[in-house]
């Protein structure tokens, strides 16, 4: 059974895409006016201000307003033809139905809340893209979640950096077959991107589901401030890999939380719902967990720990469940690394986990993390099984109330090497226990990013029969029962 576990957690890349990026060092998508400088013209459709620079939305952004949504920066753009866009998207690997309009694109910086127990406030960058030829006066409101990118503020996708090429195609291929069907998207970095290592804005809390969703929501009070009247009431959440994990995050934190308008649908490709104690579980047996053939999963168990302990212990905390001799490798990693094929700072620290973690917290988590078993009864061992446990659990909240009965259409491909079958049916397994309204697409002979390309269009058709009325597309040939095999519990599916 351990085996089996350590087999299937090499695979789990969490939003990596595994075909060469689609360009290197251009914002992937052609520039087609700049509507900035002497020839500034407001766009018609937005009510507030939109004159600061670009590099304004990502800096110090000053005195936090008190409002949740409250947009602090605002940066008008470049605009895309629909030729230019749809170029784009083939690009990416796109196959869906032609698109219908061009986009112009706006970044702001809104005030939001952060997921730490004293609910401190906060801010997160958002890209957004408003369609030239909208399919109507107006449309549902496209909230699109990330996948896993790195921590650190030019790993964010608003930012349209070359660190973040790695997986622009991925991130491109949920937004632009959005906006070229005539429909506007918000997609927030979330907060600790922007104005990244500053005091009080810890890094963005990788996979933390509070942290993550409360920047979604308030990202729809962000738009709704920005351009009202191009929206209705109904909001659809969008999320591939860790963007899955965010996307239904963001549903259960819904409940408590709020939002402007109500969420509709979601739609999640191949979503990162899995028990969190994973990223602990590498020390179970950690020998096995090397850096090179497991960087992906360490990589994330060193975004997730560290991240959380920024967040939640404090800035200047998220080092201290790593070896002191380490601390400031960790932090050099997490400060200056993207999503990458290759991590040489990490092969910099050792060769497996047992290598960076500090033994008092690799002794209490591993076995509880992996096999379920008990916390150990000595301290400092106790309490940082306990804590880091509750952490694990939090992370992946019950969809309960309405959130749990908000339609969702599950995507996957059989061929996904990066959350393969046995993984991501522990979170097919968890959504049925919620029983979550659940519709499935399988496609047996693609993979993780290819569900991506190829069901975009099919996702836009499904979410707009469940907001805007129109025919539901005909159910996808294969369906739940063809992902192969079972989940492996092992770590425990709680």
């Amino acid at each position: 059974m351990r085996h089996a576990f350590v087999a299937a957690l090499l695979l789990i890349g969490c939003g990596s895409s595994e075909d060469p990026p689609a360009s290197q060092g251009d914002t992937g998508v052609a520039d087609t006016g700049d509507v900035g400088g002497d020839t500034f013209v407001p766009d018609p459709a937005l009510a507030v201000p939109c004159t600061d620079t670009e590099a304004a939305v990502f800096g110090d952004p000053g005195a936090l307003p008190a409002e949740k949504g409250a947009i602090i920066k605002c940066f008008q753009g470049r605009k895309i033809s629909k030729e230019d866009l749809q170029a784009q998207a083939n690009k990416n690997g796109y196959t869906g139905k032609p698109f219908t309009s061009g986009a112009k694109i706006f970044k702001i910086t809104y005030r939001t809340e952060r997921g730490d127990t004293a609910n401190t406030p906060g801010y997160s960058s958002a890209i957004v893209y408003l369609p030239d030829a909208p399919r109507a006066a107006k449309s549902p409101l496209m909230l699109v979640a990330h996948g896993s990118r790195g921590q650190m503020g030019k790993c964010a996708p608003a930012a349209e950096t070359p660190e973040g090429e790695y997986v622009r195609s991925d991130f491109e291929s949920m937004t632009l077959p959005l906006v070229g069907a005539g429909l506007p998207v918000i997609a927030p970095d979330n907060a600790g991107y922007a104005n990244y290592g500053a005091p009080g804005n810890p890094p963005p809390a990788y996979a933390a589901a509070v942290d993550v969703g409360k920047s979604m929501l308030d990202g729809t009070r962000a738009f709704k401030k920005l351009a009202p009247s191009v929206i209705d009431d109904n909001v659809v959440v969008i999320g591939h890999s860790q963007g899955g994990h965010t996307a239904l995050a963001t549903l259960a934190v819904s409940e408590t939380y709020g939002l402007a308008g109500k969420i509709s649908a979601a739609v999640t490709f191949a979503p990162l719902w899995l028990p969190q104690r994973s990223w602990g579980a590498l020390l179970l047996l950690p020998s096995m967990f090397n850096f090179t053939d497991y960087r992906a999963a360490n990589a994330v168990s060193i975004w997730y720990h560290y991240t959380h302990g920024e967040l939640l212990d404090g800035q200047g905390k998220g080092g201290d469940v790593f070896k002191p001799e380490k601390r400031a490798q960790i932090k050099q990693f997490v400060d200056t690394m993207c999503w990458a094929e290759t991590y040489p700072l990490l092969d910099a620290m050792g060769k497996d986990p047992s290598d960076i973690f500090e033994t008092n917290f690799a002794d209490a988590i591993g076995g509880p993390s992996g096999a379920g078993s008990a916390c150990p009864t000595d301290e400092p061992k106790k309490s940082l099984c306990e804590k880091w446990m509750k952490r694990y659990l939090d992370d992946r909240p019950h969809l309960t109330g309405n959130a749990a009965k908000i339609p969702i259409l599950f995507l996957y491909g059989n061929k996904d090497t990066t959350i393969p079958p046995e993984r991501v049916n522990c979170a097919r397994d968890r959504l049925k226990t919620d029983m979550a309204a659940v519709t499935w697409c399988v496609e047996p002979e693609t993979d993780h990013s290819g569900i991506v390309k190829l069901r975009q269009s099919y996702a836009i058709d499904w979410l707009l029969s469940k907001t805007a009325g129109t025919p539901a597309p005909a159910p996808c040939a294969k369906g739940e029962m063809d992902i192969p095999g079972t989940c492996n519990t092992v770590p425990p599916n709680d």
